[in-house]
């Protein structure tokens, strides 16, 4: 009984996951055969590759025409390779709400996207926040390739092969070739380190010198998902960047979500919400407390 009981709960819990893809593809595809390929893709291929019915090639890119709400159609590109497009339906699907609700209205001219990936975070706002301007920030050059694709849906939105850290200068950024989600900077997390086999050398910006040095202009609100070197990046804000009215700051760890809790309170920020977004990891949305919110 103990056995049929486990298979029931897989397979409800499979057929609950199926009819998610099912509408987010019937929701978000600009046809009915990106309707299919959507859901063929985010649903259904996963589970025929585990079997070894089907191959992954990772060097193939795939196109999706998606409506993306608010009357806007995206061209988003995605590597066939198991995660990317799970990505896309982590943000788009209905099984998460990214923007809590109790947070306050703004209208970000200026948002930097910190661990682009592949740019979905920024598709994602850049339907809330419509008359945004993105810079992305993306140094894994399999993912950069992607996002930028992504980033041709963004007006003026820009994307650069550059880390974001406490300071200025060079760096090594580890990866696990066979999951480029996870890339960070050597020695930003302590603890396991398993999978992360590949070196790169990465130029790094504080965010302090992006605007300085390089010119761009000041970010209103600052994604932050740099698996374990959010403390830095926070770091190189210091108490300079008055611009900033809101972050979204994904930790990763109990003792780096407590460091970053402790940099919020310490710089005239207050923790709006926050919520586990799986093991080990916290997602923390905070605004800057006094007029300079600009909230409307």
């Amino acid at each position: 009984m103990a056995v049929v009981s486990k298979t029931v709960s897989r397979l409800r819990k499979r057929l609950s996951w199926l009819r998610l893809m099912l509408q987010f593809a019937s929701t978000h595809g600009n046809s009915w055969r990106e309707c299919v390929r959507l859901f063929y893709y985010s649903g259904v291929k996963e589970s025929l590759a585990y079997r070894g019915w089907v191959t992954n090639p990772e060097e193939r890119i795939l196109q999706f025409c998606v409506r993306a709400g608010q009357n806007r159609v995206f061209q988003v590109h995605a590597r066939d390779n198991g995660m990317d497009v799970g990505t896309f339906a982590e943000f788009f699907s209905s099984r998460y709400t990214i923007l809590p609700p109790e947070l306050a209205p703004i209208e970000p001219k200026i948002i930097y996207d910190i661990g682009a990936n592949i740019g979905i975070a920024s598709l994602y706002f850049a339907v809330r926040y419509p008359r945004a301007r993105f810079y992305g920030f993306e140094p894994v050059p399999l993912n950069l390739k992607v996002c930028a694709l992504n980033y041709q849906n963004l007006p003026g939105a820009r994307v650069f092969r550059w880390a974001v850290g406490s300071r200025t200068g060079k760096a090594t950024f580890e990866l696990n070739p066979r999951d480029l989600r996870g890339g960070r900077l050597k020695g930003s997390l302590p603890g396991k380190q398993d999978g992360l086999k590949k070196q790169l050398e990465v130029d790094v910006f504080s965010i302090i010198d992006l605007i300085k040095e390089q010119k761009l202009e000041p970010p209103e609100f600052v994604k932050i998902d740099v698996e374990g070197a959010e403390l830095e990046v926070l770091k190189g804000i210091g108490n300079e960047c008055t611009s900033i009215k809101r972050m979204l700051i994904e930790t990763h760890g109990p003792e780096l979500e407590a460091a970053c809790f402790d940099w919020v309170k310490n710089h005239g920020f207050e923790v709006v919400h926050s919520h586990s977004a799986g093991p080990g990891y916290t997602a923390i949305w905070c605004d800057r407390v006094g007029p300079s919110l600009g909230l409307g």
